[in-house]
């Protein structure tokens, strides 16, 4: 096996979480009466909330106060899913991680979302935090993707192996760009964003789930 560390991003990757973010997000500004959509949305996806205030205070006039109301509201509304069980795991993941574990190979998840985020979402989960070589999350670093910072930070922890020996596994084109930054090879499983022709030359393989990551892993490593 010629592969030594797998990085997982969270949402949209191990979790189903960005379709309730983004509704959560929408009722938040019907709420507040704030012009949105999805496509104003997708731009932020993987790019952690900071970017995310920083980006719309600046898009809707310099008015944060509105912003971190439109934040929290959107908190508010999804905490109560995922405490009600609706936060589910993307498709072949318990059997990916079971590979990887059968494997002897690494895996360590590395999300632009906060570590309380995280640890809320693990909770109420069946994912054991401790299956994980080591958790990054925004809090962890400078700055946020398309920087390497938490793909670099992620892969150092987790004892720096060989970059062509890593795979970063992403479903956003931030996470898709820092993976790219940081040199590591990264597969895309598209979750709420199709893959252009960008992604098709930046990642190793664009796959439609990750029962195909498994195979694709037996195949290629």
């Amino acid at each position: 096996m010629n592969l030594d560390l797998v990085i997982f991003d969270m949402d949209g990757v191990i979790f189903d979480s960005e379709k309730d973010y983004y509704e959560a997000t929408q009722i938040a500004a019907d709420k507040l009466g704030m012009d949105y959509s999805l496509a104003y949305y997708k731009q932020f996806i993987g790019a952690g909330t900071d970017a995310m205030r920083a980006q719309m205070i600046e898009d809707y006039g310099g008015d944060a106060q509105l912003i971190d109301d439109f934040l929290r509201i959107s908190e508010e509304n999804v905490h109560p899913l995922v405490e009600a069980g609706e936060l589910k795991l993307k498709p072949g993941f318990v059997e990916l991680s079971q590979y990887l574990q059968a494997n002897d190979i690494a895996y360590t998840l590395a999300s632009s979302n906060y570590k309380s985020e995280i640890e809320f979402f693990l909770e109420h989960t069946d994912v054991d935090p401790a299956s994980f070589e080591t958790i990054i999350s925004a809090d962890d670093v400078a700055e946020a993707k398309p920087a390497p910072d938490i793909f670099n930070k992620a892969w150092k922890k987790s004892g720096a192996p060989a970059k062509e020996k890593t795979i970063v596994i992403e479903d956003s084109f931030n996470g898709i760009k820092a993976a790219n930054n940081a040199e590591i090879p990264v597969i895309m499983v598209p979750d709420i964003i199709q893959p252009t022709e960008e992604q098709r030359k930046t990642t190793v393989a664009i796959l439609d789930d990750l029962i195909s990551v498994r195979e694709y892993l037996k195949n290629n490593y």
